[in-house]
């Protein structure tokens, strides 16, 4: 039990003496906060903490029983909690159970919410209030728990305490190459670098330049439909100068990454995707794809011929490259000529040998 715990009606106390005195009594706090013992007499317990409690129910009864006071005492008490009250607590606001609660008296903010079900999608979990005697006794932010794992101040909650939860302060969607896209809530003069970290920060693949798309809520016709978006492309490393607003959408996006591959389909061994390298050549793709070093799969081959497909950026169709493919094979190194990043290179099959 945390010292700080605050007694109150329906609480048991449970005193012990040993010693030269030997007693064991259950106390139950009554509705005015007090306890009554037949020898002590009656005892305000009324907003007192368990240390206090102990404390004051210490000096009480040393008044009567002698032996528990002195330089040297002969009768030593503990005095404990033993079954305890629930509290009732309000849950108002955007919360899945909205409602008058009870909840254990060592509940806090956090265990609390998870009791009524949670807050909802539309509110805030960044300005939950406590409001405590008609006064907001403190405002509790979620993120720094939820995202990063930090402990938030345990604000334990007490009977008749109000928990309010408002609608989400802002919306900010943060996409793409970040570790937790989704959307997050900003406060009053938050950046967008704090809505990356937020999301996980950027992932490895990610492009330093990042996307801010911002509606203009100023620019709206008659009829109320907004006129125009902004788009704006922030370095990352700067990222930490510009306030995010109610509607922004953050996009981090990915570096496109080339791939270095070249294919060999058709009358071939092992037909495929193979890696490409600078210099590469007909022939590396052809041994790549197993050869014609075999004389019997040779006779299948078509060689008169062989065809590159490659890509061309003026088109979108593939520019088609005729090779010999017979002089290759034979050695012929003037007609082995370069292969590019993407090419497709096709061997037909010999439709006479099949037939």
């Amino acid at each position: 039990v945390q010292a700080n715990y605050i007694l109150g009606a329906g609480d048991e106390l449970v005193v012990s003496m040993w010693g030269e005195t030997q007693l064991r009594k259950n106390y139950i706090i009554s509705r005015d906060g007090k306890i009554f013992d037949s020898k002590v007499g009656l005892l305000n317990l009324a907003s007192k903490t368990i240390e206090e409690g102990r404390k004051y129910l210490n000096d009480q009864f040393g008044r009567v029983y002698s032996t528990l006071t002195g330089d040297q005492p002969s009768t030593y008490m503990d005095i404990s909690l033993g079954q305890l009250r629930a509290i009732n607590v309000n849950f108002v606001g955007e919360v899945a159970n909205p409602g008058l609660f009870p909840v254990h008296p060592f509940s806090t903010v956090f265990t609390g919410l998870i009791q009524v079900g949670g807050v909802n999608n539309t509110g805030s979990l960044r300005n939950i209030q406590i409001k405590r005697e008609g006064e907001i006794y403190a405002t509790l932010d979620l993120y720094n728990y939820l995202l990063e794992g930090t402990i938030p101040e345990n604000i334990q909650l007490r009977d008749q305490d109000v928990v309010f939860v408002p609608v989400r302060i802002s919306t900010v969607i943060v996409d793409s190459a970040v570790a937790r896209p989704g959307i997050y809530e900003a406060k009053p003069n938050e950046t967008v670098r704090q809505m990356i970290n937020y999301a996980g920060g950027l992932k490895e693949t990610a492009s330093h330049l990042v996307g801010l798309k911002r509606i203009l809520t100023n620019d709206i016709d008659q009829t109320g439909k907004i006129n125009k978006k902004q788009n704006y492309y922030i370095d990352y490393d700067n990222s930490q100068g510009t306030i995010v607003e109610n509607g922004d959408r953050i996009e981090a996006r990915s570096v496109f990454e080339t791939r270095q591959e070249v294919e060999i389909i058709g009358q071939v061994k092992s037909p495929g995707i193979y890696y490409y390298w600078q210099g590469m050549t007909i022939k590396d793709l052809i041994d790549l794809g197993g050869g014609f070093n075999d004389s019997t799969f040779l006779k299948s081959v078509y060689f008169s011929s062989g065809e590159i497909m490659r890509r061309n950026p003026d088109s979108r169709y593939e520019t088609i490259i005729k090779i010999d493919l017979k002089s290759i094979i034979n050695g012929n190194s003037s007609n082995d000529i370069l292969l590019e990043n993407l090419d497709r290179f096709v061997v037909h099959a010999n439709l006479n040998y099949f037939e």
